[in-house]
């Protein structure tokens, strides 16, 4: 034992000689004092609850091949650190300049929320002497005096490198894993790993003493308490390893969430913790011959000794996988450290860490007089240092089954774009599946498709992107049939629009400024006419004569408005309807068109009720709402007409009109524009409209665009060819929320969307044991073959702007109209007030 009146300062008896990169600058060697060469990596894992079985088993595939490079001596030391941390909320940031008060008051709802940073590093290190010739008695923790060996020759350091560099392109090579050389400034740095391992922190730089703790089996890095946990002995490993397990509490009878077998002993474990995982590469053939000579003095002694007998036939199992299958054995050590400044708190964690091996099938086995020697060898570098009393002996297929394989998400919790949402395990994070999606080749348009049952939190989900995309600039445009965005509209500024009998919503599709247009403007409007023409057909039926003609019909009329000069015509469908009945015959005939390949006449009558005094008259030749364009935010309430047949159809046409109007004026350097339709979309499920939605949104991705569809019934999406032609395999984005209701038609649901099995196993773990203590629900977002599960929680003050409950909503319109505005009566009803009914 360490007496805490003789032990050195750190830095006195700092075991590390030198960080050497005179051979390759791009390899920084790390010289210990007892002449072990290191190289140093940090690894980036995948992130948790992402990947299949399939994939765990490729991970471990590769890293069992990597192993197989490095050559007999060698010690790969793979260590994870989990460091708790708290989301800090500066309301000083540049992101909060442009934000409202209820925003920050949403921000200020994560604050201080806990959560566990990651890290984690690979060392491999060429010992200069046999690894288990030595003891952890002759730890240089314990040495008054350090003496170098000689140092190795440079061809010893060039073979080491070019070894390395086989090794990590195995790695690297993998789709799941990447390594990254630590420079000079990563591993001795002023927040460089030694900096952290003998402080335990991410941020203190102030060096402490390793000390003896208060308790037994504890010592103290400067003021943290500590205990380790190690596995080396075989006879407290379980009967069976595998590369990966069943998560229960994301699991299904049907589809199971894998993750490491040694998960518990990583990400799971929610305190501060640091995993070793160590393994030295054996001698084969020496090994051979020492169990071989272990058996012969056993065998005098079987017929006296069961455990003789047992041992021999173990040793000759193991030798015969050898032999015969080829496996390469290695010696492992693992070990996992445990700290806190509070010893009642790391006492706790002790415990947790003891259930979880147990969990495991281990038998828990505290480190008591070796915790502090087991520390120092396991600093990155030492590991040389780890002593044959520390090692047992398995395949190395065994060995890489107890490493962990998985990170919490990557998403930056502070980008200045995205949507506030939490990862799994409650982490506050901003998800931006619109830029970076776009950068990170993940999808190659923007649409978007959100899909979940009544009840399931679609509108809310969708309000909630709809905050923080107008907060970041971008436009929105919304078709909603059931009031779910009105408090929204009123809060942010935006135009709220509602059909009503006695104010028609009217349009105006044929207005542009100063009647300047484009190709793709007038295409736009000959889609519209071409939809309206042949809207009461079963199917459309469009040569490519009519689609010519009238395309050079609008062009043509906007060719005439310009002659005339701006103040002469107001551009609306009645003068186009004049102009086409008066003008357009001859100018088809010059043209060269035949009467067979075009009907003016009947395009005329099919479209005389939206000429003057027809029916629909007023629909198309608004002198009002012709700014549209230009407004950021508006909301089309459709609720009053969404039975009409014809009216319904026609008027989301509109809309859909003016909105790629916005994409093709509205410019800005990521100024997205979406537009979301809320059910509304049925309407253009008849064929007549089919062609302009799926022309709709194969043009949006051209301009900065979005199309979004919000659906809750699955039948209308299952064995629909519209829907998936159209829609399905134009939104590359898929926002799923519970599914659980169609757990047992998944299958449909999986081969309209082409979902993987990997993906369907993680739509399938939406909603599934979710935190009591918080307020939240989940949804899986697909793009491309890209998958996670998010959680959607906000503060109380965006709840009562969000939400759909008939109740809430009620009281919320009561005290908005009590205290003369909708925040007003978000912030009262949020602060728990209400008014009695």
């Amino acid at each position: 034992m360490i007496n805490p009146r003789k032990i050195k300062n750190i830095k006195d008896i700092f075991p590390i000689l030198s960080i050497d990169s005179s051979i390759d600058p791009k390899f920084n060697i790390i010289v210990s004092k007892n002449a072990d060469l290191t190289i140093a990596f940090e690894v980036t894992l995948p992130e948790v609850f992402t990947l299949s079985s399939d994939s765990y088993n490729a991970i471990h595939d590769t890293f069992v091949k990597a192993i197989r490079v490095l050559p007999v001596g060698y010690i790969l030391h793979k260590q994870d650190w989990y460091f708790e941390d708290i989301y800090v909320f500066n309301p000083d940031a540049e992101r909060y300049a442009t934000m409202d008060r209820l925003g920050i008051d949403n921000e200020q709802h994560f604050s201080e929320r806990p959560f566990m940073t990651q890290k984690c590093y690979l060392f491999i290190t060429l010992p200069s002497a046999d690894v288990k010739k030595r003891s952890s008695l002759n730890s240089s923790i314990l040495k008054r005096q350090l003496v170098p060996k000689q140092v190795l020759d440079k061809s010893t350091w060039t073979q080491f490198i070019d070894i390395l560099k086989q090794f990590t392109s195995i790695l690297n090579n993998s789709k799941f894993l990447s390594l990254k050389t630590m420079t000079y400034e990563d591993l001795a740095g002023e927040k460089g790993y030694y900096q952290q391992y003998f402080t335990l922190n991410l941020g203190d730089n102030t060096l402490g003493d390793i000390t003896i703790g208060d308790k037994q089996g504890t010592f103290k890095v400067g003021n943290n308490h500590t205990y380790t946990y190690s596995i080396n002995d075989l006879q407290d490993f379980p009967q069976e390893v595998v590369s990966n397990s069943t998560y229960a509490p994301f699991s299904s009878d049907a589809h199971s969430m894998p993750l490491s077998f040694a998960s518990p002993l990583g990400i799971l474990l929610p305190f501060n913790h640091i995993y070793n995982q160590v393994m030295i590469i054996e001698n084969g053939d020496a090994l051979t011959n020492r169990l071989t000579a272990e058996n012969k003095r056993h065998q005098s002694f079987a017929a006296i000794s069961k455990e003789n007998e047992a041992s021999i036939l173990f040793k000759d199992s193991f030798m015969t996988e050898m032999k015969v299958n080829g496996r390469k054995p290695v010696s492992v050590h693992y070990n996992i450290l445990t700290w806190d400044k509070d010893l009642d708190i790391v006492d706790e964690n002790r415990s947790n860490i003891a259930a979880a091996l147990s969990d495991l099938g281990f038998t828990p086995r505290q480190a008591i007089y070796d915790a502090e020697t087991l520390f120092w060898s396991c600093l990155g570098g030492n590991m040389a240092e780890i002593g044959l009393d520390n090692l047992s002996t398995v395949f190395v297929e065994e060995a890489v089954s107890l490493m962990t394989f998985e990170e919490n998400y990557k998403d930056n919790p502070l980008s200045p774009y995205g949507i506030r949402l939490i990862d799994r395990f409650g982490k506050p994070i901003m998800f931006d599946p619109f830029i970076d999606g776009m950068k990170m080749n993940l999808i190659a348009n923007r649409n978007f498709l959100i899909v979940g049952p009544s009840g399931s939190g679609k509108s809310f989900m969708t309000n909630n992107m709809m905050y923080y995309m107008l907060n970041s600039g971008f436009h929105a445009v919304i078709v909603d049939v059931g009031n779910s965005y009105k408090r929204l509209c009123q809060y942010m500024g935006g135009r709220y629009i509602t059909f009503e009998a006695n104010n028609p919503l009217s349009f105006n599709p044929f207005f542009f400024k100063n009647n300047i247009t484009d190709s793709e403007t007038e295409q736009s409007i000959a889609e519209l006419l071409i939809s309206l023409w042949k809207s009461n057909k079963e199917a459309i039926e469009i040569a490519k004569s009519e689609e010519t003609s009238v395309s050079n019909m609008v062009h043509y009329y906007y060719e005439h408005l310009r002659k005339l000069g701006i103040s002469a015509l107001f551009p609306c469908f009645d003068n186009f309807y004049e102009f086409a009945k008066e003008h357009y015959t001859e100018l088809f005939k010059q043209d060269g068109g035949r009467e067979k390949d075009f009907d003016l006449d009947n395009f005329l009558y099919v479209l005389k009720v939206y000429y003057k005094d027809g029916t629909y008259g007023y629909l198309l030749n608004s002198r009002t709402n012709i700014d549209l364009v230009e407004l950021p935010f508006v909301v089309f309430e459709l609720d009053n007409i969404k039975d009409h047949p014809v009216l319904f159809p026609v008027v989301t046409i509109m809309i859909m009109t003016t909105y790629i109007r916005k994409l093709m004026t509205i410019k800005g350097h990521n100024l997205i524009k979406t537009l979301v339709i809320e059910e509304a979309w049925k309407a253009l499920s008849k064929p007549a409209f089919a062609g302009f939605l799926l022309w709709a949104f194969k043009t949006v991705r051209k301009h900065n665009g979005a199309m979004g569809v919000v659906t809750q019934e699955i039948d209308d999406l299952v064995g629909n060819q519209f829907v998936k032609d159209a829609i399905i395999n134009n939104a590359d984005t898929k926002f799923l929320l519970d599914q659980r209701k169609y757990a047992n038609r998944f299958g449909e649901v999986q081969q309209v969307f082409g979902l993987s099995d990997n993906q369907c196993m993680q739509v399938l773990s939406v909603g599934r044991t979710l935190d009591d203590s918080r307020n939240y629900r989940e949804m899986c977002v697909i793009m491309g073959d890209y998958a996670k599960v998010y959680g959607i929680e906000v503060s109380a003050t965006f709840h009562a702007l969000f939400t759909t409950d008939k109740t809430d909503v009620e009281q919320i319109n009561e005290l908005s109209q009590k205290m003369g505005s909708t925040t007003r009566g978000v912030k009262a009803f949020a602060r728990g007030e209400r008014i009695k009914v």
